[in-house]
């Protein structure tokens, strides 16, 4: 019996799995097929399949990305499609529990963050809120993570800047995750002082902490 989310398709629901664990991949094809009466699945083991995937057909009703992966970071396919304007929604499928991934994910451009520990119930849930635009939060970064009234707003990418200089990343490891020059990434951590008013990255790190946009 599929979900109701299916009576909105007249075709069948495609999907792209981004995922690198094989085990945990079989699991989610039963998932899948309770989304709509036909599912067509294809799945990559990683980004560059990803791209090479896309690259041939954009046909894809949904992608579903894991955060880690053996070949980079999950969330730089985000920006791949962006370059290239692919409206494809993606929902996020991670094991990760930390709040400032989830913050990352949707800052992004994400459709929604899915945790791996939920059941598979929840997990078809949540895929179909995707599905019907609706942008689906695990609880802990519900309950532990909202943003202060007065919070600045940032770009996804003074957001994704943001988290990798609170995690101790030098510029030069930014640059390489986010497949940014290093001025570009100097120019972001410059807006960021200013947009916090701070001088130097501890403080940045502190600043976005207290007002909610990060873990302390």
């Amino acid at each position: 019996m599929a979900l109701a989310c299916s009576d909105a398709y007249t075709h069948a629901l495609k999907v792209l799995v981004v995922e690198d664990h094989p085990v945990y991949l079989e699991g989610l094809y039963y998932v899948l097929e309770s989304l709509a009466d036909e599912v067509l699945i294809e799945s990559v083991q990683g980004l560059e399949a990803a791209k090479a995937m896309l690259s041939k057909t954009t046909e894809f009703d949904l992608i579903l990305l894991d955060l880690s992966l053996g070949d980079g970071p999950g969330l730089s396919l985000l920006r791949y499609l962006q370059i290239h304007r692919i409206l494809i929604p993606v929902a996020i499928l991670s094991a990760s529990e930390e709040s400032q991934d989830v913050g990352a994910a949707i800052a992004a451009g994400a459709s929604g963050f899915i945790s791996k520990a939920s059941g598979r119930r929840e997990i078809a849930r949540s895929i179909a809120a995707v599905l019907e635009g609706e942008t689906p939060l695990p609880e802990f970064y519900k309950q532990d993570n909202t943003p202060s009234p007065d919070a600045p707003v940032l770009t996804p990418r003074q957001y994704e800047v943001l988290q990798l200089l609170a995690e101790g990343l030098p510029n030069k490891r930014i640059c390489q995750q986010l497949e940014l020059t290093e001025h570009t990434v100097k120019s972001h951590i410059k807006t960021l002082f200013s947009i916090f008013e701070v001088h130097n990255r501890t403080e940045c790190a502190h600043a976005a902490a207290e007002c909610g946009l990060l873990e302390h």
